[in-house]
């Protein structure tokens, strides 16, 4: 049997040494006024020490607040091991405010903190970029991805700059990349459905395109997206699908040009007039509806009517290889041989300076950095009348080379010719 009484005594033992006791409630509430107390300075500390500082200021960043995050970055920057925090706020607020060049100082001392330096130096890639100077975007860039590979922004200035350095194939990598970690970036397939097309790769442009659409169908820019797919489409006989993308896009003289080319591949010959009638209604500076007319003519056997046409053509667009064949075509119909020869003459002119201007390009992306080449692209480029394209290959030629003058004069000349 079990001794009651010991038991008991066992059980009332602690209780008699005191160690059952419930505290006191002075030191109930002792206890929890010093917890509270430490609650409130670690609060305080948060919130008004130098990380909540740092906190404070991205906080005044976002709501785009720039007196307030110049005020936290300066006392940052007074407080030590700080300082690059308190540089990496005035360097993003300096971007911001488009002064480039101080934002990149700032950023690269934010830089030599590790926590800090991939977004340090995504942003002096993009103020590189911005200022045309495309191999320092690049550095920046490849250093910014050293830190993390994921960083996608960093890689999005990057292709960028291998882009209008010409350096299509580094860039084609990167938007690739990009696209395939980032499903809601419709940017890249964009880029890169133009460049498969420029290069005559119509059914690899065809699915860029497509990809492009399905993430963002109300991009900016998409009704040119939506062109140069069907304008793609018509590349490998897809008249019908063209016509389909078409139906998208708005009733242009671009796109009524192209559903003239499908309707007459798959002969709606009547439709197809009607279309290209309304196109140079709509626009009569298209030349490309112009050409498709006179190509028209040229077809049902109206010479001279083509050549009317033709002309006019050719003097919206002079260096238009395929204009300057068809007005030959349409001279010698009407027995005018001498001013079929000089057309012809002219055309194979043309010709051999787009030969010139395909190898030049070639040469460009395994040349990343020769100045001298990309003046040559860029004059030729001008030559062709393609004055846009030629303005970016000789801000590309200044990227690298800054002294290469001849491309700085050329630059100088677009901008006194395009003067109001």
């Amino acid at each position: 049997m079990t001794d009651t009484s010991s038991t008991r005594s066992a059980a009332e033992s602690p209780r008699r040494r005191g160690l059952g006791k419930p505290p006191s409630w002075r030191w109930v509430m002792f206890f929890t006024l010093i917890m509270l107390a430490f609650l409130v300075t670690w609060m305080v500390w948060i919130s008004f020490g130098p990380e909540g500082l740092y906190r404070q200021g991205r906080e005044a960043l976002i709501e785009g607040d720039r007196v307030r995050v110049l005020e936290i970055a300066e006392q940052l920057l007074k407080t030590a091991g700080l300082e690059p925090e308190g540089n990496l706020l005035r360097g993003l607020i300096l971007a911001r405010a488009g002064k480039r060049d101080e934002a990149i100082v700032c950023l690269q001392r934010a830089a030599i903190n590790p926590k800090l330096a991939v977004e340090a130096n995504t942003i002096t890639a993009r103020c590189c970029y911005e200022s045309g100077r495309y191999l320092h975007a690049i550095d920046a860039a490849l250093h910014a991805l050293q830190q993390d590979p994921h960083a996608l922004d960093a890689r999005r200035w990057l292709a960028s700059a291998y882009y209008d350095l010409g350096a299509v194939s580094e860039a084609t990598t990167e938007m690739e990349h990009i696209s395939a970690h980032d499903p809601t970036d419709a940017r890249p397939d964009r880029l890169l459905g133009l460049i498969a097309k420029d290069s005559e790769l119509y059914s690899k442009a065809i699915g860029h395109y497509r990809k492009s659409l399905e993430r963002d169908p109300r991009q900016s820019g998409v009704e040119q997206v939506l062109i140069e797919l069907a304008e793609s489409q018509t590349k490998v006989d897809q008249f019908q699908e063209a016509l389909t993308t078409l139906k998208n896009a708005s009733r242009s003289a671009a796109a009524l040009t192209i559903q003239a080319q499908c309707n007459t591949s798959l002969g709606r010959f009547e439709l197809a007039e009607s279309q290209l009638i309304e196109a140079m209604a709509l626009d009569p500076q298209y030349s490309p509806a112009k050409l498709a007319m006179g190509k028209r003519m040229l077809d049902q056997g109206q010479a001279e009517n083509a050549a009317q046409i033709l002309v006019v053509a050719r003097q919206l667009e002079p260096f238009n290889r395929e204009i300057q064949l068809h007005l030959s075509q349409a001279f010698r119909a009407m027995g005018k041989t001498e001013e079929a020869d000089v057309a012809l003459k002219r055309m194979l002119e043309i010709q051999a300076w787009e030969r010139e201007f395909s190898d030049l390009h070639d040469q460009v992306a395994s040349h990343p950095d020769d100045a001298e080449l990309r003046y040559r692209t860029g004059e030729l480029a001008n030559r062709l009348g393609k004055s846009q394209l030629a303005v970016l290959w000789f801000r590309a030629a200044l990227s690298i080379d800054p002294s290469h003058s001849r491309s700085r004069e050329a630059l100088q000349q677009f901008s006194q010719t395009t003067k109001p």
